[in-house]
């Protein structure tokens, strides 16, 4: 016998809501699911575009770039990433921007870019005149040196002689009347960037805000131009040109990062502190204790002066200032530089180091350089000058130290001819 029994309604309907909250749940169990791994899959996409920027920049470091060109580099990857590199040059140093994209994802990365030796870096190269280096005082050379073939001879200055035990600590070879060239691009640039009538291009800025300036590498180039520009309590970083006609003062309460600086003058007074390039025609002066981090830059081009055809005569220089100056306790981490045309005799210093200044990176003189302070790096000269108690000392190191066998490993600094197919990455740049 079969006993019918009713269900009630209310039963059904409980069932039934149960029934469609499993469902629910099932689908956004699934949904998130396939989020999750939607998400994971796009991250690993976004991780390996960001990646691939690394691995572009560095594979484009051995590959011929024209200036201003772009290149394709190979991808690598399970994950199909195009991967370009464009080179251009920021100020006297190299800047590469590599752009990394798949599909809607896009990163780009932008660094500068210096020059090294395939060797050890020498400690000094001084051009061959058929003279020798006179070595005197507390002077100390450590490291390989590229001399004349008459080499370094111990010498006297004010009663003070030479008292070390050796006068290299590292290997002579010959050096050649000339010194290392610059590369075609960088010398071109230097050209540029000190012609009277050089205008850079970019947005003006009619006025520094109270806040300062901060402006990514990925966008246009900001220019502050002036008959005389004096920063001082300011912050300007990254990509911007400050451009003067006359002078540039830089007093110590200016903070500069990455900019560059252009004038026939440059005043970096006491005590300031920043990572910036300067790129005069006239003069440039480091002040007392003054720091600017690597990879910095001080530069001087001075243009040949005009001799009339008439006069056969070519007169030597005294007293002049020298065009580049560090005083006592200044620190500069990259490379100063001083180069000058001009054919008339010397006597005077191009690049003045005084004691306790400090260039940790590489010295390029094209004519006298006094160095009483310390370089850990490289010293490139044509000459070596000491002016004590009024007298002139020719082709004297007095007092100056050098030594190439304690710069770090990495650094990567002027770009020389010798070094276009050794190119190393200074900085990453925003």
């Amino acid at each position: 016998m079969i006993v019918q029994k009713k269900i009630q309604a209310g039963a059904l309907q409980f069932v039934l809501f149960i029934g469609a909250v499993i469902a629910v749940l099932l689908a956004a169990f699934m949904l998130l699911s396939f989020t999750h791994a939607h998400f994971d899959k796009k991250t690993d996409v976004l991780i390996t575009v960001i990646k691939s920027a690394d691995f572009g920049l560095e594979a484009s470091l051995e590959k011929e770039i024209s200036l201003n060109g772009t290149v394709e580099i190979p991808n690598e990857n399970d994950i199909d990433v195009v991967i370009e590199v464009q080179r251009d040059l920021w100020g006297v140093f190299e800047k590469r921007t590599v752009t990394t994209s798949h599909g809607k994802s896009k990163y780009s990365k932008t660094a500068l870019v210096g020059g090294k030796d395939q060797t050890e870096m020498p400690a000094l190269y001084v051009s061959d005149h058929q003279r020798p280096v006179i070595m005197a005082g507390n002077a100390m050379i450590t490291g390989d040196a590229l001399l004349p073939e008459q080499g370094l001879k111990m010498g006297n200055i004010m009663g003070l002689s030479y008292n070390r035990s050796s006068l290299l600590y590292g290997r002579k070879k010959l050096s050649d009347s000339t010194l290392p060239k610059l590369s075609r691009e960088l010398q071109a640039q230097i050209m540029q960037l000190t012609r009277y009538d050089y205008l850079p291009e970019g947005e003006m800025v009619s006025r520094i805000p109270e806040e300062g300036l901060k402006n990514s590498f990925q966008s246009p180039t900001l220019i502050i131009r002036d008959r005389v520009v004096r920063l001082k309590k300011t912050n300007l970083v990254g990509n911007i040109i400050v451009s003067a006609s006359y002078k540039i003062i830089v007093e110590a309460d200016a903070n500069l990062q990455d900019v560059i600086l252009l004038a026939p003058e440059i005043i970096i007074e006491d005590w300031v502190k920043g990572q910036f390039q300067a790129i005069a025609t006239k003069s440039i002066s480091v002040g007392k204790k003054c720091e600017l981090a690597y990879p910095s830059a001080l530069v001087i081009h001075k243009k040949p002066t005009f001799i009339n055809s008439e006069d056969k005569t070519t007169q030597p220089t005294f007293n002049t200032k020298p065009a580049i100056y560090l005083d006592s306790y200044a620190w500069v981490g990259g490379f100063v530089m001083a180069l000058d045309a001009s054919k008339e005799q010397q006597y005077a210093p191009q690049i003045k180091i005084d004691l306790d200044a400090k260039v940790v990176g590489e010295v390029y003189c094209t004519k006298n350089l006094e160095l009483k302070g310390i370089v850990t790096g490289n010293v490139t000269t044509d000459a070596f000058i000491a002016l004590e108690d009024g007298s002139v000392y020719q082709n004297h190191l007095y007092n100056g130290v050098i030594n190439s066998t304690t710069l770090n490993k990495s650094y990567a600094g002027l770009l020389l001819a010798s070094r276009e197919q050794n190119k190393k990455v200074m900085k990453w740049l925003y």
